[in-house]
């Protein structure tokens, strides 16, 4: 990660609040993982797995943990911090600050209806579609090929990223990151099944609400409700590839990551964790401070908050007992299989010895 202005030394441990040791008169061209970072970079430490590279990176600035025992290299600057990966975030923040803000500008190439409202400070890139009463607020940034549908509103400071689309009356609130490819509001799956077999589509009438400081990943899905509206409550951060149904109402505060599948009409809890290939069916509901781990499925409503997996979920605990019992399923069987041959063996001769 080149940076467009070198970082002095001196001026990272200002803003991590660091204790600078070795070399304080050098700057900062980069930043790079501890185990790839060259002279010039930036790099931090903070788990143990990694401590083989402290002496062998070429790193020209590390940031390190107070509890550190090793000394800087000749040439090599240590800012000593609490807590090295949350400082380095925080550099990589001000970084991402210093970057030029896109404001005050519609491409000629969008497309605008003349009953759509458009902030003066918003930013309409190339090719964008904003439909009727559609609302596009202070501060928000449109990238390319935004499709915004007729009624849609979208609050201040958001950032819309490209090829993504908004269906109709989907309402975004402030501070939002929508990624490259996401759907909101599309049609939520629904229909009646007819007695030959055949089905009739039940139209979807309702919308999607995304509240404030909610981040969709690429190509992830949110359906619009049948009637009422799918909620995405505050805070809420969804991964890439991530389908929500219609109807479905996600907690604040909760995480889910990439290819977790929640069906509709189900309601999350208040800071889930959902881990990958989660999937959740239809009409349950979970408790709030729930942890599903990658790959559990849940099959019905989870009341007590803690951590569960499995195929159906269990109690983490649980589940890793029967794990671990099933490792032992083929021992168990040769000596199952062993002891009904000895016992076979034991009734034969039973019963030749007593004729």
């Amino acid at each position: 990660m080149k940076l467009q202005n070198k970082l002095h030394v001196r001026q990272i441990a200002g803003l991590v609040e660091g204790r600078l040791s070795g070399k304080e008169n050098q700057e900062i061209t980069s930043l790079n993982g501890i185990s790839e970072a060259k002279s010039g970079e930036l790099t931090f430490y903070s788990d143990s797995k990694y401590a083989k590279y402290l002496e062998t990176t070429e790193a020209s600035c590390i940031l390190v943990p107070e509890n550190i025992n090793l000394l800087p290299t000749k040439g090599q600057t240590f800012i000593t911090v609490k807590k090295p990966y949350i400082s380095f975030v925080k550099i990589i923040s001000f970084i991402d600050s210093l970057k030029d803000k896109r404001t005050s500008f519609i491409h000629p190439s969008a497309v605008i209806d003349d009953t759509a409202t458009i902030a003066d400070t918003a930013y309409i890139g190339p090719c964008c579609t904003v439909g009727k009463n559609a609302s596009i607020g202070k501060g928000t940034i449109l990238f390319s090929n935004v499709a915004i549908y007729d009624n849609v509103s979208i609050g201040e400071n958001c950032i819309i990223h490209g090829n993504t689309t908004f269906c109709c009356d989907t309402v975004v609130g402030n501070h939002c990151i929508i990624l490259p490819g996401a759907v909101i509001g599309s049609d939520g799956f629904g229909f009646v099944e007819n007695q030959d077999g055949s089905y009739t589509k039940i139209p979807q009438i309702g919308n999607v609400v995304l509240k404030d400081n909610v981040e969709v990943g690429a190509n992830s899905t949110i359906d619009r409700a049948m009637i009422g509206s799918t909620i995405i409550e505050n805070g809420v951060k969804i991964d890439n590839l991530v389908q929500i149904a219609h109807n479905c109402k996600i907690g604040e505060n909760t995480a889910m990551v990439a290819q977790v599948g929640i069906s509709g009409s189900t309601t999350i809890g208040k800071r889930n964790k959902l881990g990958g290939q989660v999937g959740i069916a239809g009409h349950l509901e979970t408790a709030d401070d729930v942890t599903l781990l990658a790959r559990s499925a849940i099959a019905k409503t989870l009341p007590e908050p803690g951590i569960y997996f499995g195929t159906p979920a269990k109690k983490r605990l649980d589940a890793m007992r029967i794990e671990g019992g099933l490792r032992q399923l083929p021992e168990l069987i040769r000596t199952v299989n062993f002891l009904k041959e000895e016992l076979r063996k034991l009734l034969e001769e039973k019963s030749t010895s007593s004729k």
